[in-house]
């Protein structure tokens, strides 16, 4: 692990940037669906 994180760090960069973004996508969509549930529970 250490020696290919040495050898192309960029990669590992844009490989860990890359799930990142996943996960924040992934937590905005159940936050849009949570809010949308509560919305049509308040009405």
């Amino acid at each position: 692990m250490s020696i290919n994180l040495s050898r192309s760090p960029l990669g590992f960069f844009s490989g860990s940037t890359c799930r990142m973004s996943m996960f924040s996508l992934t937590l905005l969509f159940i936050e849009f669906r949570v809010l949308r549930r509560t919305s049509v529970h308040c009405t």
